[in-house]
């Protein structure tokens, strides 16, 4: 890709992250939205030159990644995750894990893990959880939920209560969460899939 411009190369970031993790082509809005550009009408000018220098196709009106820039599927680190107290969740993409450990499902994600309130269940700070989004969560599993009007991101064992959900931490030195059943906010990003520890 070194015949790219930063700007065509975060596009086409974007758009190869969109795929992945939603199959779709997202929008020039979304894009722009993503690459924090006031104007949308500057995306269709880095599409033509994605598409000029072979990284992108059109037909019908549709844009596709060209074959030279799919990428060996890989699963997404998007930011943070706490275990501990909630931390502000960012889904900017800080980089990609390797599949070969847990292998990249459709729209599975990863994030950093911050804190220790996990820690007797083998999580540790600076650790990557892998989550799937698509998996339903039971009780008893480990999740990452977002929570609050912020919508931080913390990761602990989920437990489905008649008012609502609880979330467990694995250390004696940090509280239950408790979400009450219709709490606008709260949302489950998804199942705890896989753990990698950097050495």
């Amino acid at each position: 890709m070194e015949e790219l411009t930063m700007r065509q190369r975060e596009v086409l970031e974007v758009i190869l992250t969109g795929v992945e993790r939603e199959g779709r082509f997202p929008s020039m809005r979304e894009i722009a939205r993503r690459l924090r550009l006031s104007s949308p009408a500057t995306i269709f000018q880095h599409l033509e030159a994605l598409e000029a220098k072979g990284f992108l196709r059109r037909a019908a009106g549709r844009w596709t990644p060209a074959p030279r820039s799919r990428r060996e599927r890989v699963v997404p680190i998007v930011g943070r995750v706490a275990a501990g107290r909630p931390l502000a969740a960012f889904e900017e993409v800080e980089g990609y894990l390797t599949p070969e450990f847990i292998g990249a499902g459709q729209g599975r994600f990863s994030v950093r893990v911050q804190g220790l309130s996990m820690r007797d269940e083998g999580i540790l700070d600076g650790d990557y959880v892998v989550v799937d989004p698509q998996a339903a969560a039971s009780s008893g599993d480990l999740v990452v939920a977002y929570l609050g009007a912020e919508q931080e991101a913390t990761v602990k064992r989920l437990q489905r209560r008649a008012g609502g959900v609880e979330l467990h931490p694995a250390n004696p030195d940090f509280g239950v969460i408790r979400v009450p059943r219709g709490d606008p906010y709260f949302r489950l990003a998804g199942k705890v899939v896989g753990l990698m520890r950097r050495l």
